[in-house]
């Protein structure tokens, strides 16, 4: 017993000798908040002050042992009041439970213990958290700056090199797929006849020829009549009977020649029936425009057509033919990609990639450090996060102190738990883990060497 009590004062003093020498070594607030609590701490374990308490969940939750357990403070800033000691596991890893214990190392939350329920949080682990947590909207915005930037200050040297580039590539690949589409086209040939013969059967006949029957060629019909019936007459002006009349008989006589009618009809229209087309010519313009104004104002006409229209865009078999020679002259063209592949190897692309790397490297660097960190200033917190979580599996659970009354919860009765146990509820609202490892201090408790300027330091949001 007096060796015990021996060790304990030894420590004792130890403890406050250490903290008052680093409190006067302490350089700002923050060395020495941290130093308080950890000498508090050693203090606390030291006493032996600690809580232990059965937590109970209706559900299964995944826990495993060392799972902080935190609480919000009056500030609204966060820190660790004890842990997830057992969780009735074979192993210690993580596993399904519906019942831990829980140790409390804080004064605050042990006095406040039985007003508390706890709440069961868990970090997301799908690679959408992993982007969403590196690149948020505001690192979004830097990045987005960072290219204009630097677009803006090379656009046109990068062009000048890429430019002739792309044009060729293009060229390239036009090439390669023009040379494929025939053959492409043949081999589906049944398949649009197919296709064509359904279209014709359903939409031709069916709406196309009698829309063209009671709506379109009465509007031709009112257009062009004035017009051809002028036309007519002044060429029946112009036609001999008595020329053509005996120029058939000709033709029925004996005669060794039957052509004559054919010759004299040929020089008719020649002679008679082309100039005064001719003269027209405008007319006829002027009526066509017309009949195509009426046509396409037409009600029924334009719903017929966009109806139609409809029908086709969303044929499926129609799609699947598209899509067909899609992949076969694009996809699966081996003479594209094998002419692409050998000019982007040449020198002459080689060259002008170098160049645009040369200058994006730089703006490529400054993303990188906005989304990693930079050795001067440490690693992001953002990127701290996601090395915690996905790296060193850590922050993935914890459970939170939650004063009850404060979100209208109801305890349980249950007859397997004691009254006095903590009941464990799946939290409501997702929120991310709040302490953060900053990455931008070195610990308080830790020497600053002089060629190290910085470290990473715990920081509560």
């Amino acid at each position: 017993m007096k060796h015990r009590q021996l060790i304990l004062g030894t420590v004792a003093w130890i403890t406050i000798g250490v903290s008052t020498w680093m409190a006067v070594r302490g350089t700002n607030a923050k060395k020495q908040r941290a130093v308080a609590d950890v000498v508090g701490g050693i203090g606390q374990w030291v006493a032996g002050s600690t809580l232990e308490r059965v937590a109970w969940s209706e559900t299964q939750i995944v826990l495993c042992p060392g799972d902080p357990l935190l609480m919000r403070q009056a500030d609204g800033t966060f820190r660790q009041v004890g842990r997830v000691r057992n969780h009735f596991s074979h192993e210690p890893k993580e596993a399904w439970t519906n019942q831990v214990s829980v140790v409390f190392y804080d004064t605050a939350a042990t006095h406040s213990h039985p007003g508390f329920v706890l709440e069961y949080h868990t970090t997301p682990m799908s690679l959408d958290w992993v982007v969403r947590t590196m690149v948020p909207p505001e690192r979004q915005q830097e990045i987005a700056q960072l290219i204009a930037d630097d677009w803006k200050s090379h656009r046109e040297e990068v062009l000048t090199q890429l430019q002739p580039v792309l044009e060729k590539s293009l060229s390239c690949a036009v090439t390669a797929i023009e040379a494929e589409i025939p053959a492409i086209i043949e081999g589906h040939r049944n398949e649009f006849g197919q296709l064509a013969d359904r279209y014709q059967a359903e939409i031709i006949r069916k709406q196309i020829v009698p829309l063209v029957r009671k709506e379109i060629l009465p509007i031709v019909e009112e257009e062009i009549g004035p017009v051809a019936r002028e036309l007519g007459q002044e060429l029946w002006d112009r036609v001999s009977l008595w020329s053509f009349t005996w120029r058939y008989l000709y033709d029925v006589s004996p005669l060794p020649e039957k052509n004559a009618v054919k010759t004299e009809f040929e020089r008719f229209l020649e002679q008679e029936v082309r100039p005064h087309v001719e003269a027209r010519s405008d007319q006829f313009v002027t009526i066509t425009q017309r009949i195509i104004s009426r046509v396409s104002r037409h009600d029924r006409v334009r719903s017929v057509i966009r109806e139609n229209l409809r029908k086709v865009s969303s044929d499926p078999e129609l799609q699947a033919i598209i899509w067909s020679v899609v992949q076969e002259s694009i996809v699966q063209n081996k003479s594209l990609k094998t002419s692409l592949r050998d000019y982007w190897k040449s020198i002459e692309v080689q060259d002008a990639l170098q160049v645009a790397n040369v200058r994006f490297e730089p703006t490529a660097r400054a993303i990188g450090d906005a989304i990693f960190g930079s050795r001067e200033k440490g690693v992001t917190p953002e990127f701290a996060r996601v090395l915690r979580s996905q790296i060193l599996l850590k922050d993935r659970r914890w459970l939170m102190l939650v004063p009850l009354g404060t979100d209208g919860r109801k305890l349980r009765e249950d007859s397997r738990h004691s009254k006095h146990d903590l009941q464990i509820f799946m939290a409501e609202e997702s929120i991310e883990f709040p302490l953060e490892f900053a990455g931008a201090a070195q610990s308080p408790l830790t020497p600053l060497a002089p060629e190290i300027s910085s470290a990473p330091e715990l920081v509560n949001p």
